[in-house]
């Protein structure tokens, strides 16, 4: 898939326009608008990728033909001598490194809250060697999805006068239908009606760490108002600071169907058209 199209930008798009037509979409197809699931997750895994300057440079490297990722699979017949053992020539004898065996990258799928809150798993995986093997792999709170977790010493092992490669495993999170994340914040769409914006009102979330917060929702609301509360997103893997929970606002008109009510509503309408 093509996430420039999916979002509707083009390859040269700004971080704000990516922004903007992000929000856009996330609030016409958000599956608590009726929207489809599917086509929100493929938005959201599109904005993922493309908000991140360094995921959108690996993602415009592939989409290009220039990334030089190679994902190794066993059965793919000898390769070349240089990409098993890292191992170079005809650049002078300072320059080589000490042949080993090769690495191997597997992909591992983990949840969205297993990603916020971090997680323990196994995997299991097979050596070119033919040999399996599992490894616990210790998900930091804050991965994001193509992050790759290293493990020196467990990968390839066919060529036994020389060290084994590592083991690259790859992360790739799975979208969630209510979370969303935006850089290293964590979001969340939340509906309220149009009285309940006019008056004002309180609402309730539970998050991703099983606390409940009450969000108190100040009168006049607009429907798109974001409120944030300090340090309850994400943990960023290189500083160590967590990001941001942000609420979006979105305000939904109900259908009403009682004339009596409707009556009452136009004289409300009334009185405020009055005053202005």
């Amino acid at each position: 898939m093509n996430y420039y199209e999916i979002l509707g930008v083009n390859e040269k798009a700004s971080q704000d326009d990516i922004k903007k037509a992000y929000k856009k979409l996330a609030m016409k197809h958000h599956p608590d608008r009726g929207g489809d699931n599917k086509k929100f997750q493929e938005i959201s895994q599109a904005y993922d990728t493309l908000s991140d300057p360094n995921k959108r440079s690996q993602y415009d490297a592939e989409l290009n033909g220039t990334n030089p990722f190679i994902n190794i699979r066993s059965g793919s017949g000898f390769p070349n001598f240089e990409d098993i053992f890292g191992f170079h020539f005809g650049h002078g004898f300072a320059q080589q490194r000490a042949p080993r065996n090769r690495d191997l990258t597997i992909r591992m799928n983990v949840t969205f809250k297993q990603s916020y809150l971090g997680a323990q798993m196994i995997a299991k995986y097979r050596t070119p060697s033919g040999k399996n093997k599992e490894v616990t792999i210790d998900i930091p709170a804050g991965i994001q999805s193509g992050q790759t977790i290293r493990h020196p010493s467990l990968g390839d092992d066919s060529y036994s006068n020389f060290p084994p490669g590592d083991l690259n495993v790859q992360i790739m999170v799975e979208n969630d239908p209510e979370w969303m994340r935006r850089n290293d914040d964590l979001c969340k769409i939340i509906q309220i009606n149009s009285f309940e914006a006019i008056l004002g009102c309180t609402k309730e979330i539970k998050c991703l760490d099983g606390t409940v917060m009450p969000i108190k929702i100040r009168a006049g609301v607009n429907s798109g108002t974001e409120f944030s509360s300090k340090g309850r997103g994400f943990t960023n893997l290189s500083s160590g600071r967590s990001g941001n929970l942000i609420v979006v606002v979105e305000v939904i008109t109900p259908t009403i169907n009682d004339q009596t009510i409707l009556k009452q509503i136009e004289n409300i309408n009334a009185q405020l058209n009055s005053l202005s």
